[in-house]
């Protein structure tokens, strides 16, 4: 009997896949391919400051590698743009989904949810006004989960992660630019992906 063919999957977004790739590479106790069984084939392409007009430019990587399904991170540079709105940045990010399930024909494609940003505690490229950020980052998601977790979109799902709203996972799983994540907040990240791709692979979301 013939092996089962393994599953691809592809981890595509900004900075955070960048440095959670590097992370893993770090981190004796975690595993690319997720700690799943059946051994899938996981891809993971992070390019830092990328926007949805960025990812777009980068898509033919994508499919190349044919993946059955697409863990999109984005969203946090484009709302960090003055001159985008949350409703601009959700229909750049929806009309990107639908090209790639519509046009492309991938099977399914998970968007992460957009974290919040915190008060840094050290000197930062980026700063921002953490107040109005976050009221943009919350219009957002909730316009994605209106768009991507209902029909058209059977493929298609915003996911909640898990672990970084309470005040005392923003001290732990945030580094001091109050922007990308502290080690425990990888290992957080790493554990959302991995039950985002599990739920995917057995069609409960």
């Amino acid at each position: 009997m013939a092996a089962p063919i393994s599953k691809k999957v592809y981890i595509f977004g900004h900075s955070f896949v960048k440095r959670l790739k590097d992370f893993i590479r770090q981190d004796p106790s975690l595993r690319y391919d997720l700690g799943l069984t059946g051994s899938p084939m996981i891809q993971y392409s992070g390019f830092p400051g990328a926007t949805v007009d960025c990812l777009r430019n980068k898509l033919q990587d994508l499919l190349d590698f044919v993946p059955d399904i697409v863990i999109l991170v984005v969203g946090t540079n484009d709302i960090y743009n003055p001159n985008q709105s949350p409703l601009s940045v959700a229909s750049a990010i929806r009309d990107f989904v639908d090209t790639l399930l519509f046009v492309h024909g991938i099977p399914r494609v998970i968007v992460l949810q957009t974290l919040h940003r915190h008060s840094p505690t050290c000197h930062t490229r980026y700063p921002v006004d953490i107040h109005w950020f976050n009221n943009r980052v919350d219009d957002l998601n909730s316009l994605l989960i209106d768009w991507l977790n209902s029909p058209p979109h059977g493929r298609a799902y915003l996911w909640r992660l898990k672990g970084f709203w309470s005040p005392e996972c923003i001290r732990t799983n945030f580094a001091d630019d109050g922007c990308h994540l502290s080690p425990r907040g990888q290992h957080r990240f790493f554990n959302n992906i991995r039950a985002a791709v599990v739920a995917a692979l057995k069609q409960s979301i």
